[in-house]
Parts: C-alpha cells; structure tokens; sequence
C-alpha cells in the first residue's frame, strides 16, 4: 500500500529531471539577465558620473583661471585712477587673449569707474545686462571683498551668459570694477563630447548651459524638486539617472542625467519573454520526462506491487522481469528472499517461545531485587524499636525470598502465592502497626487456578508506596474473582490518589512497547502478563487525586489440570 506523504519513484524521477535540468538553466537564464541588468546599471552609473566629473573639472578649470586673472586686474587700481595709455591697454588685452587661446574659451572684459560708467571694453557695446545699481553691481557692492557671479540670460543673442566681477579698492574705497562675460555658446562644444544630457546653474537654479531642457519650469530654471539631487528619478513618465556636483564654492551647479526608460522596458520585455519561453519549455519536457518515467519504472512498478502483497503477507506472489539485467537480478534475488522468508517463519515460530520466557526471567530478575530491598530497609527500622517483631519480620522474608528465587516452577496456585502475599502483608502490618489497615477476599473457586509468580504482592507494595502520601493512615482491599472466562484482582487503597496528568502518564507508559519512564513495578508485571499471554491482559489503572487508587489485573482463566 502506498504510504502517506512518501512519493513514487516515477514523480522523483520528474522531480529530479526538473531539479538538476530545468531549475538550473532557468537560474542561469536568470542570474544571466539580473548581472547584465546589474552591470548596465553600474555602468550607466559610471558612465554619468565620469561625464559630470569631466564637464565639472574643464568648466571649473576655466573660471578659477579666469578668476585669478580677474583678481590680478582689481588689483590694478591705476587702470581707473591714472590715464590708460595705448600700450598699457594693448598690453592688458594681449594677457587676456593670451589666456582665452590656451583655455580654448573666450571672455569680454569690462572695466567700470566708481559711478558705473565703462572705462576700458572688449567690445563696441557694453550688454544690457550691466545694468546700474543692478545684477552684478549689486553683488560686488554687498561683497567686496569675493568674487561675483551671476548668470543673466542675454535677450540679443538668445543665450545665457555668466558676469565675473571684483570691486577694485584703494584703501577700503571701490574705485571701480571688474567684470568678464562668458558667453555659455563657449563651453556649448563640450556638451557634443559626452554621451549624458547635462544642466549648468547658478545656485539660485538659473540655467547657464544645457543639452536638456526637460528638467526646467516655466521661468527656464531647474525645477527645485531635483535641485542637488543625486539617484534615480520619475519625470514626465520616464525614469532617469541624474547626479550632481557644485565648483567655485558652490556658485555653480552641474547636473549629469540619462534617460534609462528604454533600457529599463527592453529589460523587462526580455524577462517576460524568458519567463514564457521557459514555461513553454516546461511544459513540453514535463510532458517527455513523464513519458520516459512511465516507461523506465515499469519493472519497478512490478517490483512494488511484489512487495505491497508481501506487506499484506503473502508469500506467494513470485514474479518473472524479463527486461534490463539489472532488474532480472533483483527479481531473482526477490524470489529467492520469498523462500528464504518461509523458511525463517518456521525457525521464529520456534523462537518466539523460548524468548517469551528469557523475557519474563529478565524482568523476575528486576522486581525480586526491590523487594529485598525494601523489606530489608523495613527491618533495620524494626530492629531498633521492637526485636521481637523484627524476628518476625525476619522469618517472614526468609520465606518470602525462598519463593521468589525458587526456579522449581514458573507458574504456581492463586492458594500459593496468597500465601506469601500474607507474609507479605504481615511485614507490612508490623512495620506501620494501626496506620496501615488491609482486607483479603480471595474467590475459593479460583484458589487452584495457575498464575505468574509474584503478581500481587507488587500491587500492594505500589499502593503502600504511593498511597500514604501525607495521611496518617492507609487501608488496602485485595479481591479475587472469576469474571466469564477471566481471572480478576483487584487491589484499592484509599489513599492520596494520583495526579490527572501523571495518570495518564503511567496509562500511556502502559500501552507502549518499551519503558522509556520510572514506573518500572506495574509496567514489569504488565510486561510479563503480555509476554506470556499476548493482548487483552494486563494491568489497568483507575485513580482520582484525594479518592484512592484502583488497580485491576486481569488475567485467563487456567487450571493446574490444564497446565499438565
């Protein structure tokens, strides 16, 4: 019969095929398209951030060299204060040529007096964004002492320019002031030359120079949910890598960004292109997989069955497999095991009687023991209180112990073995004198019948142990009947009773093959009833916490006639 929970040879062999080929290769598969997913995104991490790097370092190397030319020049205050000569001025344009051709980034200069007006110009016309009082002006005159800039977007040539400018002092006075514009169509080529869209702002968000204009709000700044921000971001329905870094202590900003939204809807299309490609494969390879288990497990099947009907024990179901030779081999050796179990049979049958009774010696061997040693106990205690009921006790034991070690008969009268259980009782009496009390009625039909050795006096030695408890006194019945074709005593204290869970303890101690607990008295003698006359017999156990305990043997019904 096939057993709960335990599967076929033919659904593991689905389950492996499906294990070691088809989750193998769809974890590849898998694995591949996470790490190049992994890798794409890595790399476009990279590929942004060294194109931010790159604009970041050419721009910022240009406007601090312009910057430290420009703080050379305000330091020239005699620009405004003494007359400009023809070389002098030829030789203040040469060194700022000079540095536009090496940078490859062109700058206007302009050169303003205290009252705004222009002294010196690269250019016919100076811009309207030099307005007075204004812009660029107003930042120098707020901090004279840093370098100003600011991006105006010039409305002529529809671009954004930057103003650099420095007050130029004498003795804590503005005499005049400095300016370079740098036109955002200088540094426009550099955009061509990376692969990122890319945003350059002043700090207030203003644009100086962009590839990608979709970021921006309605006034042509950067929208200021995404101001300095670093990470993957959703605009307009698409998804997007940006990274940000700041130059000249944080007066210019540069954005790097990539739009990653068709990368990311390629990926998932080829995920779910996997996913149904190896769904389709599954289900034509399970399809091939059971075909080919039906096939190769059919000796197996054969086999199985053989051995569901040896279970169920029938010894005849020999069988013939005329297919591979490993599997003709096992059929052979299988019909050899069907002959070989029949003849074992007949050997055990043999057996089974000769261990029943090694069985039973071992467990005499355990209980004799206790019995001593209890006994023995009660009379050190008697020596010193009462001699003459130690001697009493004494004599009793000596036959008590030569009954129980006897090996002249196995089996003995319920008449005999009450005997000794009095003597038993009377040790008993003497040690606890009026706080123990104990009643005999014993059927005179069942005195000739055949029991065990040694059944009853464990029963009130178990009472007597466990019944006391913390009362003063004790009363002990033992009874024998016949009941139908059943031998019954019954021994009941009235004693402290025993525990609901420890009841069902010794209960469930009982009904297992094996002592795994401490209560080894009853479940030797239960034991030994079961080994002699197998199921049905035995010991069986009432109690109630405070009531008593009942404890009722039940044994078959055999005469000594019977016996011989």
């Amino acid at each position: 019969m096939k057993r709960e929970g335990t599967n076929s040879f033919k659904d593991n062999i689905n389950r492996m095929f499906l294990r070691y080929a088809i989750a193998p290769a769809f974890v590849i598969a898998f694995a591949g398209v996470l790490f190049t997913f992994l890798l794409w995104g890595y790399s476009t991490i990279d590929m942004v951030n060294q194109s931010n790097t790159s604009i970041r370092e050419e721009i910022e190397y240009a406007m601090v060299s312009y910057q430290e030319i420009l703080e050379d020049i305000a330091e020239r205050t005699e620009l405004i204060t003494r007359p400009m000569n023809k070389e002098k001025r030829v030789a203040l344009f040469e060194s700022l040529y000079k540095l536009s051709n090496s940078l490859g980034y062109r700058a206007d200069i302009y050169i303003f007096n205290d009252e705004y007006e222009p002294i010196i110009s690269s250019t016919n016309e100076v811009p309207a964004g030099l307005i007075k009082n204004w812009g660029i002006f107003r930042q120098m005159d707020q901090m004279p002492r840093h370098i100003s800039m600011k991006v105006v977007t010039d409305a002529e040539n529809d671009a954004a320019v930057i103003h650099m400018g420095s007050p130029m002092r004498s003795e804590e006075t503005t005499v005049g002031y400095v300016i370079f514009v740098l036109n955002s169509d200088e540094f426009r080529i550099l955009l061509t030359k990376i692969p990122t869209q890319t945003i350059i702002t002043d700090s207030f968000g203003y644009i100086y120079l962009a590839n990608n204009y979709d970021f921006c709000d309605n006034l042509d700044r950067l929208d200021r949910n995404y101001e300095k921000k670093t990470g993957y971001i959703q605009w307009n329905k698409k998804k997007f890598y940006i990274t940000s870094s700041s130059i000249l202590q944080e007066q210019l900003y540069i954005y790097s960004s990539m739009d990653i939204s068709n990368q990311l809807s390629t990926f998932k299309w080829t995920v779910v292109l996997i996913i149904i490609l190896f769904v389709v494969i599954l289900f034509f390879l399970m399809k091939g997989a059971e075909k080919i288990s039906v096939q190769s497990t059919k000796d197996i099947d054969v086999i199985f069955d053989a051995f569901e009907k040896v279970e169920e024990g029938d010894l005849n179901g020999y069988i013939t497999i005329c297919s591979s030779k490993e599997f003709q081999t096992i059929g052979e050796a299988y019909n050899m095991m069907l002959d070989s179990l029949k003849e074992q049979i007949e050997k055990n049958k043999e057996m089974i009687a000769h261990m029943a009774f090694a069985q039973i010696k071992q467990l005499e061997s355990q209980i004799n023991p206790h019995f001593l040693f209890n006994t023995l106990e009660n009379i050190r205690v008697m020596c010193k209180i009462d001699v003459a009921k130690a001697d009493k006790m004494i004599i009793n034991l000596s036959s008590l112990l030569r009954y129980s070690i006897s090996n002249a008969e196995k089996d003995v009268t319920v008449c005999q073995d009450m005997e000794i259980t009095n003597h038993y009782l009377s040790l008993i009496k003497i040690r606890f004198n009026q706080r123990f009390q104990y009643q005999v009625e014993i059927d005179e039909k069942i005195l000739d019948c055949v029991i065990p050795k040694l059944l009853i006096q464990p029963l009130i030695e178990n009472a007597i142990k466990y019944g006391f408890g913390d009362r003063e006194k004790l009363k002990v019945e033992i009874r024998g009947f016949q009941e139908e074709e059943n031998l019954i005593f019954i021994c009941k204290d009235d004693g402290v009773g025993i525990n609901e869970d420890v009841l069902k303890e010794l209960q469930h101690t009982l009904a297992q093959p094996k002592n795994h607990s401490m209560h080894l008295g009853l479940y030797n003698i239960h034991k030994r009833i079961q080994l002699r006359y197998e199921e049905g017999y035995g010991i069986s156990i009432q109690s109630r916490q405070g009531e008593g305990t009942t404890l009722i043997l039940k044994l078959p019904i055999l005469r000594r006639e019977h016996i011989d």
